[in-house]
């Protein structure tokens, strides 16, 4: 009864972790959107012209559009996990540990990009929506692993969901007054908790096992 609970626990930390730092990936796109919403902000009050105030209203709905898109591209990922489940042979929980690895790897690998934009701050439509399309694919792989983990019961959207929407808003208020060192520390602690939740899944794993 114990060995179950602290099964339970270590899982539950697992999935906080990864669902932390999948959701974090959001605030580069978030802290873009804030950034282009206080230079627009500030074009308004310069020109006072219309079309900067159609302009400055398009970061939040853009922000509205990648929640949307990742909510849904989430239950894709849990329908996809559940469709290759019987391909893998009962492998499956050990696939999901590497994906969620390979994701931490990936998103440190892109930390020099992200502080590249950071410096300049670039929000490009190109640059906006490529950053939503690599985060969309995290929260896709997040959603197809946690199926194969077996935790499909709903509790990924219970709580990656308020994360994504926590993030976005956090990027977006440290994008519009510009708090980079703080940016770069977020970006390097989400991929760390998503490596961290990697392990403790591993650790759990071999527990099975032995």
């Amino acid at each position: 009864m114990v060995n179950e609970i602290k099964m339970i626990a270590l899982i539950n930390i697992a999935l906080m972790l990864i669902a932390m730092g999948v959701a974090a990936d959001n605030l580069m796109i978030a802290s873009i959107s804030g950034n282009g919403f206080a230079s627009f902000k500030l074009l308004q009050s310069d020109t006072d012209n219309r079309n900067s105030r159609t302009r400055n209203s398009h970061w939040y709905l853009m922000l509205v559009f990648v929640f949307i898109i990742q909510s849904q591209v989430l239950q894709y990922g849990d329908w996809f996990g559940g469709l290759t489940k019987k391909i893998l042979n009962g492998n499956e929980q050990w696939w999901a540990i590497a994906i969620v690895f390979s994701m931490g790897v990936r998103m440190l690998q892109e930390l020099k990009m992200k502080n590249k934009i950071l410096l300049h701050f670039s929000f490009q439509t190109n640059t906006f929506l490529g950053l939503a399309l690599s985060t969309s694919i995290y929260v896709f792989a997040f959603g197809c692993s946690m199926h194969w983990l077996g935790m499909n019961d709903g509790n990924v959207s219970y709580t990656l969901l308020p994360l994504l929407i926590f993030f976005l808003i956090t990027g977006m208020v440290l994008g519009k007054y510009h708090f980079i060192k703080t940016l770069k520390c977020l970006h390097i602690s989400a991929a760390i908790l998503v490596i961290i939740g990697s392990v403790v899944l591993i650790v759990q794993k071999l527990n099975v096992q032995l």
